[in-house]
């Protein structure tokens, strides 16, 4: 019989399982050595598979492998000491016993030995108010990235604390960290003939970045998800090396260019809506730099103002009037 083997898998856990039905051994037969941990790579570019090899366990001549088959009969009878112990007790009716019981357990219920006794998460029993008011959701999901660079304004917040301002990016700065860390990020991803340009879009306050490459398609994604997620990443990595937070579009064949003048065309018809009929106007859920990209067109809107609402992917822009 084979003593070893090696597999490979997804994870660690379905290689294991894949090189015990090459060997037909369970897993407490085995000892297992992790050659290779799983790696999802950068944008599933680089993935690596888990590799794992087993050995079979030897046993001694006086061991034997478990048996899990082997229930109570393994272990003998039960021992009748405690039995024998007991014999000599007196049996007391049930009124001698509650007559033993410590006075501090007699005339409660089983509600205020539970107050007594406080909460199960060891904090004391809460008192009538805190019982009586539950905690409202807010309805406001977390902001991403690109919408943390836009601040939400008075009407839309009431703020609690006076939280000091970041410091101002320096335009040239952040330019050249963007295209320094987007030109090692394609590299990465195995990008050949990549010409990268990045200016500072003042109107926005972000960092546009243009990149010019025979592999447009792969590098936009199916439905724009490879774009999006490399943006979301940039934002990220240029704004932990500058200490202050930066937004960074990432644009290859006018993708991005194409889709904001269509949300601005959606935001134009909304902004109608809302002078007609002096009700909010929800838009359609959109990414996060689009949002963001009404959140600055708007900003400064005599009529109108701007707020997100929903989680996730149902993420959307609020147009209310301005009262």
């Amino acid at each position: 019989m084979t003593e070893e083997t090696e597999s490979e898998g997804k994870t660690v856990a379905e290689a294991v399982e894949s090189a015990l039905k090459k060997l037909g051994l369970h897993r407490d037969q085995v000892e297992v050595q992790i050659l290779q941990e799983a790696s999802p790579g950068i944008l599933g570019f680089g993935a690596k598979s888990a590799r794992v090899k087993i050995t079979r366990k030897h046993w001694g001549t006086m061991a034997q492998p478990p048996q899990p088959e082997a229930g109570r009969a393994a272990r003998g009878p039960r021992s009748n000491s405690r039995e024998r112990s007991e014999r000599g007790r007196p049996v007391q009716t049930r009124n001698e016993q509650r007559q033993h019981e410590p006075p501090a357990r007699q005339g409660k219920n089983p509600v205020q030995r539970q107050e007594e006794r406080g909460s199960p998460s060891g904090k004391g029993p809460r008192s009538s108010k805190e019982q009586a008011v539950p905690r409202a959701p807010s309805g406001k999901g977390p902001r991403s990235p690109e919408e943390q660079a836009v601040p939400r304004s008075p009407e839309g917040t009431a703020r609690r604390h006076e939280r000091p301002e970041a410091a101002p990016v320096d335009p040239a700065q952040a330019c050249s960290a963007t295209e320094e860390i987007l030109k090692e990020l394609l590299e990465l991803m195995l990008f050949t003939e990549v010409s990268v340009a990045a200016r500072w879009d003042a109107e926005q306050e972000r960092v546009k970045t243009n990149v010019k490459t025979p592999e447009a398609d792969r590098l936009i994604g199916p439905g724009g998800e490879t774009l999006e997620a490399m943006q979301f990443l940039m934002t990220l990595m240029v704004s932990r090396r500058l200490g202050s937070p930066v937004a960074v579009q990432v644009d290859t064949g006018d993708f991005w260019q194409k889709k904001e003048n269509e949300v601005l065309s959606q935001a134009l018809k909304g902004i109608e809506n809302v002078r007609n009929t002096g009700k909010p106007f929800r838009l359609q859920p959109m990414e996060a730099p689009m949002r963001r990209l009404i959140h600055k067109s708007l900003a400064n809107h005599p009529d109108i103002m701007t707020a997100s609402e929903g989680d996730g992917p149902w993420r959307k822009i609020v147009l209310r009037p301005r009262k």
